[in-house]
This record gives C-alpha cells, structure tokens and sequence, in this order.
C-alpha cells in the first residue's frame, strides 16, 4: 500500500491546502499514475443505535486542475459500515496520553494529554479519557475496544512496593535458605528430573500442612517445582488445592515462564504474587470507572512483549505488565509509521527507549527482564533504556554537561506558579530548587531528614544554600535532600532539554522567562552567554541520542564491543564534523523511527549523524497510547529437540513433558503441532479472533561429535539440539 509521502509533490501539496482549509474527512489513493479521492464521514443511526462509517467516491485528482468530480452521483454508491472506535491509554512517567483511534483506518480522531499522577495513577488517567471525549463527538458507548498501558508494575517493583507472598518449593530447597522475596516459605516432596519423570510421590497430607502454614498473613502463593516446565503436574494439584483451601490468588511457576531455571522461576512467581494486590485494585478501579462512563467495550492490558491480554489475566499474571510502555511505543511507531522493519527510538519526559522491529514486531529478550533487583522469566521486549528525556536533569561535572540520570521538574513549568524563582535564579546564579509537597508522611524521615523538613516546610521554594540557611547546624544535607526527593517528599525543579528547546524557540511550554533565567546562570558559570550556552548545550543533547541508538545497535551486532576507548570511538562516529583524513561513519539500512513529544527535536540532525533515514509520523506524540489500542494477543513458547543416546529424538514440551521420536523430522514437526495447537487454544479462550500461528526452527549443529558414543558420521556431525519457538497471534475481541 502506497504511503502519502510516495505521493507526487503537488498531491501532498494538494491533501495539505485541504486539510489547514477544514476538509479532513477523506482519503486519498493511488492506482498506477493516477490518484482517486474518496469521503469519509460518520453519523448515528437511530434504528440500529450505532454509530455508522459513510464513504463514497468524490472523483479524480489532475494535476494543474485539482479535484475533477464524476458526471453522475447516487446515494446508491455510497458504502455503509458499522464504525469501530478504540480508546487507547498510556500512563508515562510525565504525562498520561489518550487517544480514540478509527479501528479500520488506524486513524487518530481525537488524543489528549493530562499529568501523570503518581500517588495514584487512575486520577491522571480519569481526567485524560474525560478530556479526549470532550474533544470530539465520539461517545463512550460508541468505543469498541480499549487498551492501556501502565508503568504500575514496573513502578511498584522500583519503589518497593507490593503484597506478601507465600512460597512453596516441590522437591528443592535453594542454596543458602534463599527466599526469593517471599514472607513465608515451605518445602514439599515432590519434584521431577529433566525428563518429566517424578522423583517421588507426593503427600496430600504434607502438601495441606503446608499450604495452611504459608498462607498465614500473606495475599498471594507463589509455587515453584523441580523441572516443572517438563512436568507441570505436580505444581497444577499444589494450585488446585492451594486455591480451594484458601481463597488466596495463587500462580505456579510454569504460568510464567516454560525456560530452565528453577531460582529464577520462582523470583518470578513471588513477584508475581506481590504485585497482585496493587495491580488488581488499579484495575478494578479502572474497570468500574469505564463502565460508569458507558464504555462496555472489552479492555485490554498491554504486556511487556509487544502483545495484549484481557484484564482477568492482567489481573492473575501482572508481572506481565512490567516495562509495557517501552513495548507499546514500538508498536505505536510501526503503526503510525507503515515501517514493518525498523529501529523505533522513544523520548519522553523521563527514558529514551530504543528498539529494533523485525517483520512488524519488536525483538524480544527471551531470556527474561531485569527491572530493579528483581530477575524474571518474563519476555519482554528487546529494549534499550536510558535515564536521558525532557526532563532529564542537566548539571555540571567539571566543566562537562551531565544528562539526567534524574528527572526534574523543567523550570519553564515550575515558575508558571511561582515566577518569584526567577529572580532568585538570575541573582544567585543557582538553577536547582526545592519545595515540600503537600500532605506527606513525615513519620518516613529519618531525625536529619525531619530536622530539613521542619525548617523549610511553608517556605516556598528554595534552593540549596537557602535550606542550609534555615536548618541550624547542618551544612552538608546534599544526601538527606536527594532522600526526600526519592521518598517524594520535596520535589525537585532544575534546567532541562525541555528548558532548552523552549529557549531557542523549538517550541512552546511553560513560562519560557524560567528556563532562560537557568541558562542564564549556567552561562555565567561557564563564561559563556545565553546563547552559547543554551547552543552547546542542545547539540549535546543531540549527540547523545545519537551515541545511545548507537550503543543499541553495536550490542545487537558486535559482541564485546565496549572498552577503554569506546566512547571516544562512539563520539567520532556520531560527530556532524567529518573533515578528518579518515571518517568512521555508520550507515543504517532500516528506518529510524521517532515517537514522543521531543523527539523531533531532540533527534533533529539524527539522520545525518547516523546516515540514516529517519522518520516523524504524525500523531507521534501519542504513539504509545496508539499501540496500547492497536496491538494483537499473543502467545509464544519454546521447546527443545535433544538426540539421546540411545539414537532417538527427546521433544521437551512445556505442558507435555518429555516425548520420544524415531526420527527428526517426525520429532520437529510433532512438537510444532504441539505447541501452535496449544497456544491457540489459550488465545482463543481469551477472546481473540482471526488467530495466525507459526513457528521458527534454529537447529544447532555439533561441532565436534554428537551425544554419547555414537560412531556414524552422518549422526554424531549433525544436529546437538534443535528449538522450536512457536508463537499464536489474534485480534483482540471487541464489544458487540
């Protein structure tokens, strides 16, 4: 399909003049040389009560000319289809983004933005979804699919927060009395080999005592058993009994994860069970606010691979959730975009996140993700982070700028209701200031800490030297303040790239008086003027956008790429300064994608840095809340083919256990059977519909014999394992 930017330059031109002229509702299409206009408009029909999508043919563009309309019009011609709506949600670290998509076209009809609230996430999306529908005519009611993304779990996980859980171990106990977080621990009999094959018989008697035993004060169970992903028998009786006996939300192992491992099988099931108090009353509230509003339509929770799933499951396996705003934004990107194939760079106010898609969706980090202390089994995607964005705090070291890794509030915003910082920041030449919130738990201090917040509570903001001044006997506070941001008891207003992009005009935001007063001040610490300082300062925001796509791509193709003299080479590859006897410069050949609100600044000269094409969809600002609504259900899981000894073929299978075949083939092509069918059937039970499956085969070859004491060349130089990766895909249900 044609993308608008193929088109001749005098039809863009043309498609242009009428949009800025009030003419939105039609759609432009190219076939061969020539280009045919159709409409496109909404109205609601009273017998069906639905809203009703009307599109007919307006006629031929020629060039010279403009829109040359047929001799003949019938209402007969016109097309008539039930209109599909979708609200999608993305709660970000700044702000919290709505959009309501046209489901056939993928079109944004209408996106707001309103804060993120942190203390709790619902308030900030409340007032978006309110905001979004007020802008335009669509009706709740007239919704037919929603979709959020959040950054709960992965907050809850950061912070520390979260339920107790209860753990129980089948047939293992971890080295040094390890608890993987959980409050109460036991162990059982129980457990498997590698081949599925029970060690021994499990207690009903035990397994009830124990159960009774580490349920006591806790709000979920966690189980984890010995070589569950080849034999999930034991843990499924563990559950089914665990469940009756206590009511409590329970979740074994192999639910998560179907890969080796069992210690981190089960980090993953306790975290799992401590996010399920916090995630579940967020959507519960979430939940009954939309119905409340009229939206009956089906909603769906964006996961950390890139796919959907419905809420009762968002609910049981949030872990899930974790890092979905990352995963939302590359799809969004692909969406908005028309790029199957591409590396999608999103900046926001806190992270920039980078990602590479393949064939329409983002890689994923099979072997699990990382969020904090915490190591799962949960997949996720592929994603590069790094603390860099809008609101990334800028500071000095030495005579060199630093970039986050914190985030502030940008001065621009922060003297908006407070312009009396201005001055202050011009006269002291100090840019980073303090203020306590209102309502906080002050019994979290520490005796120095409640000592700062005694002396400086009521005062308005203030900077550093000004809290010393009104704390008696400390002079060294840098920690306690850096504290009580963390605890969110100050908060913290300091120069950002936002600041910067307001002062050279790139746009508007804020008081802009605010940031020029904190370039101000870095520029006279700096014997640099405003100017300058403020032009130094953006290309070296620029520049490490560049270097961290970069470090993306260079751990993707180059292993052990990172030395002593890595950043100096990464610096030279990146520079706009190539007049040397030798450059270094890459070349991309897939698309760079910018999504987020500062991207199109902050990755302005991108393309020439990089040799790349890179690409700002309209309605970029909102790509993630676009992909939270426009993604598909997925399942994926993997099995291993071993040969074994006695010259047949070993198929470990997730929910199956171990299965033997005579002969390879045989044994690949049962096992992708095996799991597609599966994986199907559970995506299916989950609503989705117009279901795709396939399956990807990496066979890895021996390189110096095969298994055992086989003596036959064409066996023992073959095959040492084959994987089998199978994934099941669908759309998501909607209301009828």
């Amino acid at each position: 399909m044609a993308k608008i930017s193929d088109y001749d330059q005098w039809v863009q031109d043309w498609i242009k003049a009428e949009k800025e002229g009030g003419r939105k509702c039609f759609d432009v299409k190219k076939s061969g040389n020539s280009y045919y206009v159709y409409y496109q408009t909404t109205r609601y029909n009273s017998l069906t009560k639905k809203r009703e999508k009307v599109s007919g043919y307006l006629g031929k563009l020629v060039e010279g000319i403009g829109l040359v309309e047929p001799d003949t019009y019938s209402e007969d011609d016109e097309k008539i289809t039930v209109a599909r709506y979708g609200l999608g949600i993305d709660t970000g670290g700044t702000f919290t983004d709505a959009v309501i998509i046209d489901l056939d076209d993928k079109s944004v009809i209408a996106k707001r933005k309103s804060p993120t609230t942190h203390g709790d996430l619902s308030v900030g999306l409340y007032k978006s979804v309110e905001a979004v529908f007020n802008s335009c005519d669509i009706k709740p009611e007239d919704i037919t699919l929603v979709g959020i993304s959040t950054t709960l779990a992965t907050n809850s996980v950061l912070e520390g927060h979260g339920g107790e859980v209860g753990l129980i171990l089948i047939g293992w106990e971890p080295k040094d009395g390890e608890t993987f977080g959980a409050k109460n621990v036991v162990h059982i009999r129980g457990g498997c080999d590698s081949s599925g094959k029970p060690l021994c018989s499990m207690s009903k008697e035990e397994t009830t005592k124990a159960i009774e035993e580490v349920s006591k004060g806790v709000d979920a169970i966690a189980i984890s058993g010995l070589f569950a992903v080849a034999n999930s028998t034991q843990e499924k009786k563990v559950k089914e009994l665990a469940t009756k006996l206590t009511g409590l939300p329970t979740i074994a192992g192999h639910e998560l994860s179907a890969a080796l491992g069992i210690d981190l099988r089960a980090e993953t099931a306790v975290l799992n069970g401590k996010l399920i108090p916090i995630v579940s009353k967020f959507f519960d509230d979430v939940e009954k606010t939309f119905r409340e509003k009229g939206i009956t339509a089906p909603i769906m929770v964006y996961k950390g691979d890139g796919s959907v799933m419905d809420l009762e499951n968002a609910r049981m396996y949030p872990i899930e959730t974790i890092l979905s705003g990352p995963a939302a934004s590359s799809m969004g990107g692909k969406i908005l975009s028309g790029f199957e194939d591409c590396v999608m760079v999103d900046i926001g106010g806190t992270s920039t996140d980078i990602a590479v898609m393949e064939g329409g969706f983002p890689q994923i980090q099979f072997e699990g993700a990382s969020v904090g202390n915490w190591r799962t089994r949960v997949r996720a995607v592929d994603m590069y982070t790094v603390a860099l964005g809008g609101d990334s705090k800028i500071s000095l070291e030495g005579l060199k700028f630093k970039l986050g890794p914190d985030r502030v509030i940008p001065l621009c915003r922060f003297v908006e209701d407070r312009p009396y910082v201005i001055d202050k920041i011009k006269h002291s030449e100090l840019y980073e200031y303090y203020e306590v919130k209102d309502g906080v738990d002050v019994s979290i201090l520490t005796e120095k800490e409640k000592r700062v917040y005694d002396g400086i509570v009521g005062k308005g903001a203030l900077n550093k030297m000004e809290i010393i001044d009104h704390v008696e006997g400390l002079w060294v506070i840098d920690e306690e303040l850096k504290s009580m941001v963390r605890k969110e008891v100050l908060s913290i207003a300091s120069l950002t790239p936002t600041d910067v992009m307001v002062f050279l005009g790139k746009f508007e935001a804020g008081n802009k008086e605010g940031a020029e007063a904190g370039i101000y001040a870095l520029g006279e610490r700096m014997g640099m003027t405003k100017r300058q300082v403020a032009t130094v300062l953006f290309d070296e925001i620029k520049a490490q956008v560049a270097e961290v796509v970069m470090s993306k791509m260079l751990d993707d193709e180059v292993n052990k790429w990172r030395g002593t003299g890595s950043p100096a080479m990464l610096r030279r590859m990146i520079s706009l300064k190539r007049d040397n006897p030798m450059d270094i410069m890459p070349k991309f050949n897939i698309p760079v994608i910018g999504i987020g609100a500062p991207s199109k600044y902050m990755m302005e000269d991108l393309g020439k840095r990089l040799n790349a094409e890179v690409v700002f969809p309209e309605h970029n600002d909102v790509g993630n809340a676009v992909g939270a609504i426009l993604s598909k259900i997925a399942r994926s899981l993997s099995a291993t083919i071993t040969p074994t000894p006695d010259y047949r073929y070993m198929a470990s299978i997730p929910f199956v256990g171990a299965t033997y075949y005579t002969h390879l083939d045989t044994a690949v092509a049962a096992t992708r059977r095996w799991l597609e069918n599966y994986l199907s059937k559970e995506i299916k039970d989950m609503g989705a519909k117009n279901i795709v499956t396939s399956s990807k085969i990496k066979t890895f070859m021996a390189t110096e014999g095969g298994v055992g004491d086989w003596e036959e060349e064409s066996i023992a130089r073959t095959v040492n394992f084959v994987e089998v990766v199978s994934r099941a895909v669908g759309d998501p249900p909607e209301v009828e």
